[in-house]
């Protein structure tokens, strides 16, 4: 036990009501650098600390729409977190900023990323489309060259099929009786036939070159088409890459701006604190002088009071004894004077004295005698 408590006794955390949880998130953790022990979704809430514990902090979500606090109800006023100077809020401040601008070249990135994954795509079904074009076109072509051909072939045929039949009557005629000339005629038959045959080739090869340039310069036109498309989704990729930097920087500075005068506006109230503090020091100071200047005041004046009552009290008894001291006097006098009386009286044979003046013209006044008397005894 250490004054009254257990010894260990502790706040152990602090729980805040919260609108925007990730918004809170980038003050206590990205800002202050306290780490994201654990996380709820039912609540949405997330525990915070700077050390080893469970945690320091905990932030719970209430929604974007709830109230303020009453700063006329009862409740907690503010907690406070101390960093060691400024400049290590302004460390912190830098470090977000620059935790900001890794998200965005990430963002950007990541966007740069999925629009050459889009491009690349685009670019495979375009060169997709094209070769299946391309094909088609080709197809048709090779059927257009098979059917020239093929019709070359029936016009050769026809154009030799008479001579042919000619000769091989002749042959038929000539088989037993003449061998030379069947065999003339043989000859004869046989390069008519490599005649025809090589017509029809030399047309074909000449129709199958043709074909083979027109696929070439199909497969040329296609991959022009190929690569002019590329070049377009290439400026478009570069567009739509510098409107989303462009965005992203806007964003960026707008982040800055918003937290540089956050942070002013920090200094400002950490100012108006201290301001507010030493004032209420100051005030605070000035009555605790006042207070102290009272009691000295009163202290003094209750010495005053105690002393001109003793002073008025030794006044009161002086005036007592002097008081005192005449009745005396005046008792010594008074016996003295009538002392002093009688025996005049005796002397001058009076049978009356009288202390007060009388009217009477035939009284004898003793006390011109009486006071030359006592001055002569003194």
């Amino acid at each position: 036990m250490s004054g009254g408590r257990p010894v260990g006794t502790r706040i152990a955390h602090v729980v805040l009501r919260v609108r925007e949880l990730e918004r809170s998130l980038r003050f206590y953790r990205d800002l202050l650098g306290m780490h994201e022990t654990a996380r709820l979704s039912k609540p949405p809430m997330v525990f915070l600390a700077f050390g080893d514990s469970h945690h320091d902090l905990a932030l719970l979500e209430v929604g974007p729409q709830a109230p303020g606090p009453d700063p006329r109800g009862v409740g907690m006023y503010h907690f406070a977190i101390q960093v060691p100077t400024w400049e290590e809020l302004r460390a912190a401040y830098r470090r977000e900023l620059e935790a900001l601008e890794r998200q965005a070249r990430q963002e950007l990135e990541h966007y740069a990323t999925q629009l050459q994954r889009d491009a690349q795509e685009q670019l495979q079904a375009r060169q997709q489309q094209l070769q299946q074009d391309l094909q088609r076109r080709v197809e048709a072509s090779r059927q257009q060259v098979q059917a020239r051909v093929h019709a070359y072939q029936e016009q050769v045929s026809r154009e030799y099929r008479l001579p042919l039949l000619n000769v091989r009557l002749k042959l038929e005629t000539v088989q037993h009786a003449d061998r030379q000339q069947y065999d003339r005629l043989l000859q004869e038959y046989e390069r008519m036939q490599k005649e025809r045959d090589a017509k029809v080739q030399a047309y074909a090869e000449a129709q199958q070159k043709e074909l083979q340039e027109l696929v070439r310069a199909e497969e040329q036109r296609a991959r022009e088409a190929l690569e002019a498309y590329r070049r377009e989704l290439e400026e478009q990729q570069r567009a739509q890459l510098a409107q989303r930097q462009k965005e992203l920087r806007s964003q960026l500075q707008q982040a800055t701006r918003k937290r540089e005068e956050e942070f002013q506006r920090r200094v400002r109230e950490r100012q108006r604190a201290l301001e507010e503090l030493a004032s209420a020091q100051a005030r605070a100071a000035a009555r605790r002088a006042q207070e102290e200047l009272r009691k000295v005041v009163e202290a003094a004046q209750r010495r005053y009071q105690e002393e001109e009552r003793a002073h008025r009290e030794q006044l009161r008894k002086e005036l007592e004894a002097l008081r005192a001291q005449q009745a005396s006097l005046e008792a010594i006098l008074l016996a003295e004077l009538r002392m002093e009386v009688a025996q005049v009286a005796l002397e001058q044979g009076l049978d009356l004295v009288l202390v007060r003046t009388v009217s009477q013209t035939n009284a004898t006044d003793i006390t011109p005698l009486v006071l030359r008397r006592l001055r002569e005894r003194r």
